[in-house]
């Protein structure tokens, strides 16, 4: 991978490759991943990964399993600054639009996304808990997504089109043109990146056809959890391909500048 120091060689070159060799959301074993810090480098060496940023799953104001803790922190940032990776976590965006995550603590990375899990302690993976009116729902996360990019925090949101099991089928008729425009009009408006979510294919085209129009800087990350999936961005790859969105909306933290 670059050192920082090449990075401006890098990102001034026109490689038509460049989309193809980032992943800025991977996770390790100091959160939920399968594999440590050290494993994770090697795959995306071996892959030919050039922009990579590793992003654990970190919260300091509410206990979650398999969240790296504020006592933790340390630790982690240091083992990350024996690698030539970007210094990322993956925060929680509570209910109320705050983020998991002090801005004192943000200084010491070089990304940070925030992830929302939750609403109405209806968890977004693995939970078929009834959503008795969709439409509330879909417009909570909505106004809470809005509110988290307010924080001033965040550089990228993850899966911000994604819904929990029982009402996922609808996304795309509750998730509608309105509700779009809305978040990525904020995300505009806040200077936050969209991330194209290679491992649960979100947003769709119609979400990143109305970034390019906003010009909404887009990211790409595998969101990988197993060692297979470092490096797998197909799903972003092929969507910017498709689109033929220009590499000048590609997100890269301005670390690398």
């Amino acid at each position: 991978m670059v050192r920082k120091k090449e990075n401006k060689v890098l990102l001034s070159s026109r490689d038509s490759l460049l989309i193809e060799r980032i992943d800025l959301h991977i996770h390790t074993s100091f959160s939920d991943g399968n594999y440590s810090v050290e494993e994770a480098v090697k795959i995306a060496e071996i892959k030919g990964l050039k922009i990579v940023a590793i992003t654990d799953h970190y919260s300091e104001v509410q206990y979650r399993s398999n969240r790296i803790t504020r006592s933790q922190f340390s630790r982690y940032v240091q083992t990350l600054n024996n690698f030539t990776v970007l210094k990322g976590v993956e925060v929680e965006i509570l209910q109320d639009g705050t983020v998991s995550i002090s801005k004192n603590k943000v200084k010491e990375l070089d990304i940070v996304i925030g992830g929302l899990h939750s609403i109405n302690n209806i968890k977004f993976w693995g939970d078929y808990s009834p959503i008795w009116n969709p439409k509330r729902f879909v417009e909570k996360v909505r106004v809470t997504l809005i509110k988290s990019m307010e924080s001033g925090i965040l550089d990228v949101i993850a899966h911000a089109s994604w819904l929990p099991e029982i009402i996922r089928k609808e996304t795309h008729r509750k998730i509608t043109k309105d509700w779009i425009e809305s978040v990525v009009d904020a995300f505009c408006d806040e200077g936050v990146a969209v991330e194209l979510n290679c491992a649960w294919k979100v947003p769709d085209e119609r979400f990143v056809k109305y970034c390019v129009k906003k010009g909404v800087k887009l990211s790409i990350g595998s969101d990988a959890h197993q060692r297979l999936m470092i490096g797998k961005t197909n799903y972003a790859i092929n969507i910017l391909k498709k689109m033929k969105v220009p590499e000048d909306f590609i997100f890269i933290p301005t670390s690398l500048f």
